[in-house]
């Protein structure tokens, strides 16, 4: 017998001792009934690719009660996504602030910030009725 071939039915015997229903399953991850089934029976053909795949199987294991990074790794082991390998992680980028303050932009207490959005240009009607709005708004605060 193959070691995938325990994988569904071992989820399914914890998910029944633990006495959960799959139609609470159902509803609470909002994953169809029928392909929570084929996972308890390790049939992953209609399953969908990707990062859905791991997705779905890490909130049955959440449901369950169940180390969701284990199962999703040792799930990956056992039936590889069609897909292909997932595409590597960039790491995280941390955003930097950079604090620019020119001498006659400090006025008292006050302090001018200016925020700088790239947007795609057909926002730029958008953006230019954006900074009208809060132009007035701005000088009805000051009057």
């Amino acid at each position: 017998m193959e070691p995938a071939a325990t994988f569904g039915p071992r989820l399914r015997q914890e998910r029944e001792r633990r006495q959960i229903s799959l139609k609470s399953i159902a509803e609470t991850t909002k994953i169809s009934r029928s392909l929570l089934e084929a996972l308890e029976r390790d049939d992953v053909s209609r399953w969908p690719t990707g990062i859905f795949r791991r997705a779905f199987v890490r909130s049955y294991a959440q449901a369950i009660g169940l180390d969701a990074d284990e199962i999703v790794r040792e799930f990956a082991e056992r039936f590889p996504d069609p897909a292909g390998a997932p595409p590597p992680v960039a790491p995280a980028v941390r955003p930097t602030l950079t604090r620019h303050v020119a001498a006659d932009r400090v006025e008292g207490d006050r302090l001018e910030v200016v925020l700088r959005f790239s947007v795609p240009r057909s926002w730029e009607s958008w953006v230019s009725r954006l900074m009208t709005l809060t132009g007035t708004i701005l000088r009805r605060q000051n009057t």
